[in-house]
Parts: C-alpha cells; structure tokens; sequence
C-alpha cells in the first residue's frame, strides 16, 4: 500500500457511507477489522498489538486511525534517518 493511511481510510470510508446511504447496516467494528485486514506487511506489528491490546468491539475508527498514523510517522521518520 503506497497510499498514506489517512487516504486509505478516506477512501474506504467512502465506500462505506455509499453502502450504507443504500441501506446497508455496517458497524465500526466491521469497518475496524476490514481496515486491520487490509493493510500493508510493514503494519504488521502494530495490528498485532492493537489486536492483543484493544478491544475491536468498542474500538471507534477514529481511535485506530490514531495508532495506525503514530506508527506510520515513525516509520517515515525511520527510512528517513536510515536514507541519510
């Protein structure tokens, strides 16, 4: 995934509130784990703690984005340091 997490997630949710103006019912919760499941390899460490730490059931989208872009900065931050 080359797309920044934040895009990622617009455009998921995007797709989602289409849906569910059509009258699909969708749940965070569903939202949360298709966005847990669909991420790319160098999130891996992160899902696993979300999923070992946290509570997928009365985890809001908001929240996962939180911890999804504090890893994803740092990560950034990292290649740079390792790129100089």
């Amino acid at each position: 995934m080359s797309e920044s997490v934040s895009d990622y997630t617009s455009r998921l949710l995007a797709v989602v509130n289409e849906m569910k103006r059509y009258g699909e019912t969708i749940s965070d919760e569903q939202v949360v784990e298709k966005i847990l499941h669909s991420l790319d390899e160098k999130f891996n460490f992160i899902i696993i703690a979300i999923e070992e730490s946290k509570d997928l059931n009365t985890m809001s989208i908001d929240e996962l984005m939180g911890f999804l872009q504090v890893h994803e900065e740092k990560l950034v931050k990292k290649n740079k340091q390792t790129t100089e």
